[in-house]
């Protein structure tokens, strides 16, 4: 048997440029032909980003917490904090090559040292400010262990661990939120009339006791509609906000990428279905579905050249096996009517792998 593994998504490459991804590791070292196509190209969006950004340090809106449903919009945010790092890398720069004409070589050293730190030192400042004082809250919740890996590699030095909250799917995500929100409201309310009932007993003055009681109450108010602030694609998904929506939780959402098509992508899905016709019995292939927006594309395609009945049809069963990477994406193909044969429970090669593995033992 020739066994054929298809991931729809970028592989990981290392610093020569070759593939170094734990998924082809894993299947490539079970005899499998592995291969990988981009689905997507994204785009990272800095201008709503520039909005929330304040290098001093304001805010106008204290968040509830923040929300991340995928790695591309931890990576947009530290793409964009870079940006700060390659700015003042042009300026050191320039303080370099004035530095060098106006003074003797060990000023010139003394200077290039002195840069050097300020530039090492430069992101480090820009990212504190950004989450002491903006992005400064009591919940993060992201979507995935491999994003919230990511999250803690890129921002864990200035963000405590124990403040990350992690589920598998949105609306694991999305209950989970309601019920830290509805506990902190809970939490605030019985604060405050706390503070109400020691204001009444301390104090005998009728109009200070008036003026502490508006004061707590517009504080009680302001905390309950505390947002989250939610850092999503151009093509996120409906699950979670609804469900927030539906609950009665405000959600500001700010696109911080966008998800494109690519025209190799499409040659490449097309070159694939082509030899999945073409093969005998004796071949299978494994297509890996990593996101609901992956789905869409691809089934798009093969619909727009061909047709999806082609391929995804009873006679092709044996030979053709669906995998999905997460409820969301399993659900998103079952709404496409695509049979799934296996989910994978987490986010990361060696849970697909274990699935697919036995899942194979047992046919």
């Amino acid at each position: 048997m020739i066994k054929n593994i298809v991931f729809f998504k970028s592989p990981k490459l290392n610093s020569d440029n070759e593939i170094d991804d734990p998924y082809y590791q894993n299947f490539k070292n079970d005899k499998y032909n592995t291969e990988f196509i981009k689905v997507l190209v994204i785009d990272y969006q800095y201008d709503n980003l520039k909005l929330l950004y304040d290098a001093d340090g304001n805010s106008d809106i204290d968040y509830f917490g923040i929300v991340f449903t995928s790695s591309n919009s931890i990576k947009s945010i530290d793409s964009f904090l870079s940006s700060f790092e390659n700015i003042n890398n042009n300026n050191n720069n320039n303080n370099n090559n004035n530095n060098n004409n106006n003074n003797n070589n060990n000023n010139n050293n003394n200077n290039n040292n002195n840069n050097s730190n300020n530039n090492n030192n430069k992101y480090d400042r820009e990212t504190q400010n950004f989450f002491n004082n903006i992005l400064k809250f009591k919940h993060i919740y992201i979507i995935g262990e491999t994003s919230c890996n990511l999250f803690k590699k890129v921002f864990g030095k200035w963000i405590s661990q124990n403040l990350i909250v992690v589920e598998s799917n949105a609306t694991d995500l999305a209950k989970r939120i309601t019920l830290d929100y509805n506990e902190y409201k809970e939490n605030n309310n019985n604060n405050n009339n706390n503070n109400n009932n020691n204001n009444n007993n301390n104090n005998n003055n009728n109009n200070n006791n008036n003026n502490n009681n508006n004061n707590n109450n517009n504080n009680n108010n302001n905390n309950n509609k505390q947002p989250l602030l939610y850092f999503c694609g151009n093509q996120r998904r409906e699950e979670l906000p609804l469900y927030l929506k539906n609950n009665n939780i405000q959600l500001k959402e700010l696109v911080t990428y966008q998800s494109q098509t690519s025209d190799d992508s499409i040659n490449d899905i097309l070159n694939l279905i082509k030899r999945v016709l073409q093969s005998n019995k004796m071949e299978i292939f494994w297509l890996v579905f990593f996101s609901p927006s992956g789905v869409d594309f691809v089934l798009e395609t093969i619909d727009n050249q061909l047709s999806r009945s082609l391929i995804f049809n009873n006679n092709n069963n044996n030979k053709i096996k669906v995998a999905a990477i997460g409820k969301t994406t399993e659900n998103s193909l079952k709404t496409h009517n695509i049979k799934v044969d296996i989910v994978s429970p987490f986010p990361n090669a060696e849970s697909l792998f274990s699935v697919i593995s036995n899942y194979s033992n047992t046919e």
